[in-house]
């Protein structure tokens, strides 16, 4: 008996193992088909773009570009054009045109050369050496540090050391006169040119084609004549030195209208008196006249010669004075050097008078005569007087 109960209950213990592995085996296929058949569908991995924090890619890249913006003896200077950098430094070097440029890296401009931070304004490189070509090398960094760099440097040449210099003063005019004085230092060679404003010159123009100054160690004072009246003009004047060094200097100047020179501060002169004397040269008939002029503020006094058989009338004419100066008797058509002005009232000699002329004209018997003279005097630069009338023979 006690046998046949313990095979019962092993017998029931082997069936609940069973029913347990069933309801094991049940609830793993139960699992397996809920993981695998979800109840929404499946979300896509999506690829998300990660800024790159390198700075050299997220900075702009720069540019960088210079310009020659002048030359003189002992210095240039150039500008600078870029973008998207912090600085710049540049790097003077001596070479010449004839050979390559030095090999230059970056490197060598920032270990040697000058840093500009702001380029708005022009750089001068100054204490260079006259007729010297300079290469000019630049780099320059952003705020990550790239570098940007000139490909090729720029050349640029200093001028010839100048041992030779020209002023031009005391700029004035008549109608037909173009006035001005030159004053020299260290010149072998000047001449001078004076053309209408509209026209251009080089210094080669006027050396070649110019007037010659004959004193080039003192300043000289000169006077064209034959220009247009109310008309602009531009003198030109170049000089040349003893080691053929070349400077030039201009000026503007306008001829003064036709009326201002017979009208404009002329003094009238109520009386004019005059000797006269002949005399025989190379078969021809001179006359001599010194004539006086008069007023009651003022008195002037011209020597002046013509051809002429008539001693008795003042012969007429346009005489001249030149700043030459005609020493003794005039010649035809001549003032002579031997002139006094004098003002009455205060006593003064008027002795700056530099050139002019004395023009004598006639009609229906009556004289008309007017002196205008040119002075060295800057702030009062004319002697002008006009007499019309009658001159009496004394």
């Amino acid at each position: 008996m006690r046998a046949f109960i313990k095979e019962i209950n092993q017998k029931s213990m082997f069936k609940n193992k069973i029913n347990l592995f069933v309801a094991l085996c049940m609830g793993t296929v139960m699992l397996t088909t809920t993981s695998c058949v979800p109840d929404e569908p499946i979300i896509s991995e999506k690829m998300i773009d990660v800024p790159d924090t390198d700075p050299e890619i997220n900075t702009k890249k720069g540019s960088l570009a210079i310009t020659l913006a002048a030359t003189l003896e002992e210095s240039v200077s150039f500008n600078i054009e870029a973008t998207h950098v912090e600085t710049v430094t540049y790097l003077v070097l001596p070479g010449s045109i004839e050979t390559m440029p030095p090999a230059v890296t970056p490197e060598d401009i920032f270990s040697k050369g000058i840093t500009v931070k702001e380029w708005s304004k022009t750089v001068e490189v100054a204490n260079l050496l006259p007729e010297t070509t300079y290469y000019i090398f630049a780099a320059a960094k952003n705020s990550a540090g790239a570098i940007t760099a000139l490909e090729q440097p720029l050349i640029a040449t200093t001028l010839k050391k100048l041992d030779v210099s020209i002023t031009l003063t005391d700029i004035d005019s008549t109608n037909e006169r173009v006035i001005f004085t030159i004053t020299p230092e260290g010149a072998k060679t000047i001449r001078y040119k004076v053309v209408p404003s509209a026209e251009t010159l080089s210094v080669d123009d006027v050396l070649t084609n110019g007037s010659n100054v004959m004193n080039v160690k003192t300043a000289s004072t000169l006077k064209p004549k034959g220009f247009q009246a109310d008309t602009e003009y531009t003198i030109y004047v170049a000089a040349v030195s003893h080691t053929d060094a070349k400077v030039m200097r201009t000026a503007t100047v306008k001829t003064k209208r036709a009326d201002e020179t017979e009208e404009d501060g002329a003094i009238t002169m109520t009386a004019v008196e005059f000797t006269s004397e002949l005399e025989e040269k190379a078969g021809q008939k001179l006359a001599y006249y010194n004539i006086t002029f008069k007023n009651a503020d003022w008195q002037a006094q011209f020597e002046i010669g013509a051809l002429s058989t008539n001693a008795n009338e003042i012969a007429v004419g346009d005489y001249v004075l030149t700043s030459n100066r005609d020493q003794g008797k005039p010649g035809p058509l001549r003032v002579a050097d031997n002139f006094t002005v004098k003002n009455l009232r205060t006593g003064q000699l008027v002795s700056d008078i530099d050139y002019g002329d004395i023009k004598i004209t006639k009609e229906n018997g009556a004289y008309k005569i007017t002196i205008d003279m040119v002075k060295l005097d800057i702030a009062n630069q004319r002697f002008k007087a006009k007499f019309q009338g009658t001159p009496i023979k004394k």
